[in-house]
C-alpha cells in the first residue's frame, strides 16, 4: 500500500510535520549551546523572540524551522498543533525565567530552568517529548476530573 506524500508545505492545519519540529528544537538548542560556552545568557533573547513570532504568527515564521528543518529528512510523521503550542509555552516560559533570573543576577536559578529546558530539548530530539508527556497527563486528570462530577 503506498504512503501518502508528506505536506512540504507551510499550510499545514491541524499537523506540524516532524521535520520541521525537530529544527525549532534543534535551533534552541544551538542558541542555548552558544549562550553557555559564551556564558552570555543574553544570547538567548534569540530563541525566545522566535518562538514568540512563532507563537503568535505561527510557524512558517518561525526562523528555525525555516533554516535548521532541511537539515533532518522529510518525515510523514506529524505532531499535533495543540501539543506544539503547548511546547511552545513551555520552551518561552523557561526562556523568559532563565532571562529574568540572569538580569537579576540569580545565575543559579537561571542556569537551573536552563538545564531543564536544555534537558526536555535533548530528550525531545532523541525521540522522548517531556512535554507531550506532561500534557497527556494533564488531560487525562481533567478527563478524571470531568467523569467525575
Amino acid at each position: 500500500m503506498a504512503q501518502p506524500l508528506p505536506n512540504l508545505s507551510f499550510d499545514c492545519v491541524d499537523e506540524i510535520p516532524m521535520h520541521r519540529v525537530r529544527g525549532n528544537q534543534l535551533g534552541i538548542l544551538l542558541s542555548i549551546i552558544a549562550a553557555s560556552a559564551t556564558g552570555q545568557l543574553w544570547i538567548l533573547v534569540l530563541p525566545l523572540a522566535v518562538q514568540l513570532i512563532s507563537r503568535f504568527y505561527g510557524i512558517r515564521y518561525n526562523l528555525f524551522v525555516r533554516l535548521l528543518s532541511p537539515l533532518f529528512p522529510v518525515s510523514a510523521k506529524t505532531e499535533s498543533r495543540e501539543l506544539l503550542r503547548f511546547n511552545n509555552l513551555l520552551a518561552i516560559l523557561f526562556l523568559l525565567i532563565t532571562l529574568a533570573a540572569s538580569a537579576a543576577q540569580i545565575r543559579i536559578a537561571a542556569y537551573i530552568t536552563l538545564a531543564m529546558l536544555t534537558a526536555a530539548v535533548v530528550l525531545a530530539l532523541g525521540g522522548f517529548c517531556i512535554g507531550c508527556f506532561a500534557y497527556f497527563q494533564y488531560k487525562q486528570f481533567l478527563a478524571r476530573r470531568k467523569a467525575s462530577s
